[in-house]
């Protein structure tokens, strides 16, 4: 199967690419055909070096898409307009995948308790920054990039809940259930056996796709659940 992950560059593309890579043909897609080229053949080398084989080419978000089997899309949730108007014309019978979650850096501030009241509260050892989720218009991500695409192209969320660290570590074996969402179970199910083929994790049917929003949504939670009690990278295990 070809999978063209746009934002291919990134850590989270980077980790998709790397594990699927020995089974499937992997297009690295971004805006800079040059930097997907490089990044392919960063992978590959990253690869050898592991005595594995990959297949890895870069390519702009345009044609990788339109080579492709399925399309993820692993970018920033402030460039989805501009990447789906550019992969539009080209999308034809691909599988969209959406990984994108809409989040913020934000800060709040700790109120000290009775006793230290006159201290002000805005002295920086009572201020904390953390990731909020930026709920869209539509509902969530996943459901304004359906509003997005022509309406013949079949769209499925997932994969937002993996550390992107942990995923790109081919050293670590992998131990999550990855969420899936949407409209059609036969997509669903074509992206339910790529989960299969990277070893340990668990795909699950989280219903359709306007249930993306609870997903998106623990991802910023996971991010502030790691920093503020050390506990590294977190994914999702339902036992």
């Amino acid at each position: 199967m070809k999978i063209a992950i746009l934002g291919g560059t990134g850590h989270i593309g980077k980790g998709f690419a790397l594990r699927w890579s020995q089974k499937h043909d992997i297009i690295i897609g971004s805006r800079n055909a040059e930097r997907a080229s490089s990044a392919a053949k960063e992978y590959r080398r990253m690869l050898e070096g592991l005595g594995k084989k990959g297949s890895f080419e870069g390519l702009d978000n345009k044609t990788a898409a339109q080579m492709a089997d399925v399309v993820l899309l692993a970018i920033k949730y402030r460039h989805v307009s501009s990447v789906i108007e550019t992969i539009t014309p080209v999308l034809h019978d691909q599988i969209v995948v959406s990984v994108v979650v809409p989040m913020e850096k934000d800060s709040c501030y700790i109120v000290p308790d009775a006793k230290h009241m006159e201290v002000d509260v805005r002295d920086s050892a009572y201020n904390a920054e953390y990731f909020c989720y930026t709920q869209p218009a539509g509902g969530s991500a996943a459901e304004e990039i359906a509003q997005l695409l022509p309406q013949d192209i079949r769209l499925v969320s997932g994969f937002h809940n993996v550390p992107a660290k942990h995923l790109e570590d081919l050293s670590l074996e992998l131990d999550y259930d990855i969420a899936v969402c949407g409209n059609d179970m036969a997509s669903k199910e074509v992206i339910c056996k790529l989960i299969d083929d990277i070893p340990n994790l668990r795909p699950l049917d989280a219903g359709p796709l306007e249930a993306s929003s609870m997903i998106e949504s623990l991802t910023p939670l996971l991010i502030n659940l790691a920093i503020r009690n050390k506990m590294g990278n977190l994914g999702v295990k339902f036992v």
